[in-house]
């Protein structure tokens, strides 16, 4: 067996893990947690196949109520079924016939999951991914719950769009980052709490519109030791109120408000 092999965790060890490396040790069971990692993110909606009856995992939860969807596994019974239904004459006649004639005929499907993927739960569109749970348009990627078009992705959680970036919770289009929560449009950096619109930064924490900057708060340069007396406290914080409360303020609750 390979040492990758033997390496390997599920998802819920995985938001452990990530837990005790943002927040300096877990919080607890990741479902308790839903409704904050959830908050602002597009993720997948559950349908009926119109073919067999079973769940279908679907891009979006927005689609409309009247649309037929099948799985991903059942292509080869629905390419049978449209085989049936040839268009006869009085289908095609004119525009609006051939409109309805193909409207009934048009399925979307849902649990796709394709390359080398494993471990794929309650998610769609994914490639070459493993450790998915309940997310969408996953790339590349490994240990990935509650997210949204995630590219080389690992260690991500509440997140969308985010490319390159390992342990993250709750980002909104970050990219090439390392240890961040709770962050907007953030580029190129590591150890970053609530921040936006940074590049080049690293351990930086409530910062914004910087560029190649390092140990600040609040945009406000701090030494290396005091910088880390400072986080540890702040962090301690959030991992309290989250333990406590299940959720914090996102990022984007702090621009909203500002």
């Amino acid at each position: 067996m390979l040492a990758a092999e033997v390496n390997e965790m599920g998802i819920e060890e995985a938001w452990a893990s990530t837990c005790k490396i943002l927040l300096g040790d877990e919080i607890g069971e990741m479902e308790k947690y839903r409704n904050f990692l959830t908050e602002a993110i597009s993720i997948p909606g559950i349908r009926k196949s119109a073919l067999s009856g079973k769940e279908v995992v679907s891009a979006s939860k927005n689609i409309c109520s009247s649309a037929k969807f099948i799985r991903n596994d059942e292509q080869t019974e629905y390419s049978r079924l449209m085989k049936e239904l040839k268009l006869d004459i009085n289908s095609i006649k004119d525009f609006d016939s051939i409109i309805a004639a193909i409207s009934e005929r048009a399925y979307y499907s849902g649990n796709i999951i394709l390359g080398n993927s494993k471990e794929v739960v309650e998610s769609d569109r994914c490639i070459n991914s493993s450790y998915i749970h309940c997310s969408k348009e996953i790339y590349d990627s490994k240990y990935v719950a509650y997210s949204n078009s995630v590219r080389y992705g690992e260690y991500v959680f509440g997140s969308e769009p985010i490319g390159e970036t390992k342990f993250l919770i709750k980002g909104f289009d970050t990219y090439k980052n390392t240890r961040t929560f709770n962050v907007m449009r953030a580029y190129v950096g590591s150890d970053l709490y609530y921040c936006g619109n940074i590049e080049g930064c690293n351990n930086c924490m409530f910062s914004f519109n910087l560029r190649n900057r390092n140990y600040l708060i609040g945009n406000t340069q701090y030494s290396k030791e005091e910088y880390h007396a400072l986080k540890t406290k702040l962090v301690e914080d959030m991992h309290q109120i989250l333990v406590g409360k299940k959720t914090l303020p996102t990022i984007m609750d702090i621009i909203g408000d500002s």
